[in-house]
């Protein structure tokens, strides 16, 4: 099986994988994947987007 690239979303931190980073919910669509009737511009319909975690 091929595998496919994933390509990181507009709301994306960071590309997926990426050290210090974790996925969560898209704040543009609540997780939904939807704005209105339309697939989320910021995690394009996943509902999930690529955030740094931790601080300092």
């Amino acid at each position: 099986m091929t595998e496919v690239p994933i390509t990181p979303a507009p709301g994306d931190a960071a590309g997926p994988g990426a050290p210090g980073t974790g996925e969560t919910v898209c704040p543009g669509c609540n997780g939904t994947g939807l704005v209105g009737d339309r697939p989320c511009p910021t995690c394009e319909g996943s509902g999930r987007v690529i955030e740094g975690i931790g601080g300092g």
